[in-house]
């Protein structure tokens, strides 16, 4: 409203200060207005997407033992450490769990494997089989989606599936000897685009 109102004033303005009435001025005064119009949408969609951008800034959640960084739609998660028995051994887990609503959740994990076990190893079957540890443990039964992803230039997989009505989707990157899990989940449909982006998206590794 307020750069609608700008326009008004400066188009009075120039029709006072040159005092004419042809054609030709009126055609000059119409095309000027059309730009400044024009300019003033730009203008407001520069300023929603600062002020988007300043309020995902302002909602980013920070775990300095985790090293990472994102925007947890707004909430604060509930953190848990567990011991989980495995073929090398208990793998402590740390789980950040924000339940936006009873059927919509939002999961980040990391854990740290042994330094030999992951220089021993490959990449590309860790990752595979941390998916395969979610696919079983959540019952998924029919996958979606599975795409190689990168963070930083650290080796990551994306995928998504369905468990009865759950919908899941996953991020993992494996980042030295630690792994980190990203993921969503709802009830009867999949977490709506929006927010995946912002979710996914605002995650960022910190030092």
């Amino acid at each position: 409203m307020k750069l609608q109102v700008i326009t008004c004033i400066a188009t009075s303005m120039l029709m006072v200060s040159c005092g004419g009435d042809s054609d030709s001025l009126t055609a000059e005064l119409n095309e000027l207005a059309n730009e400044l119009e024009k300019n003033n949408e730009v203008l407001a969609e520069n300023a929603e997407a600062l002020t988007e951008e300043a309020t995902i800034a302002s909602e980013m959640y920070e775990s300095e033992d985790g090293r990472f960084k994102v925007n947890f739609l707004g909430g604060a998660p509930e953190i848990t450490t567990q011991s989980v028995p495995t073929e090398l051994g208990d793998i402590e887990i740390t789980m950040f769990l924000y339940e936006k609503s009873i059927t919509e959740a939002y999961i980040i994990g990391y854990n740290d494997y042994p330094s030999a076990i992951v220089e021993a190893g490959s990449t590309a079957d860790m990752l595979a089989g941390g998916k395969e540890g979610v696919i079983n443990s959540m019952g998924v039964s029919q996958l979606d989606l599975e795409e190689e992803v990168s963070i930083d230039g650290h080796s990551g997989l994306h995928f998504k599936g369905v468990a009865k009505t759950m919908h899941i989707e996953y991020q993992m990157y494996l980042v030295e000897n630690r792994l980190y899990q990203i993921g969503v989940i709802r009830d009867g449909s999949y977490v709506t685009q929006d927010k995946v982006d912002t979710f996914f998206g605002t995650f960022e590794l910190t030092d």
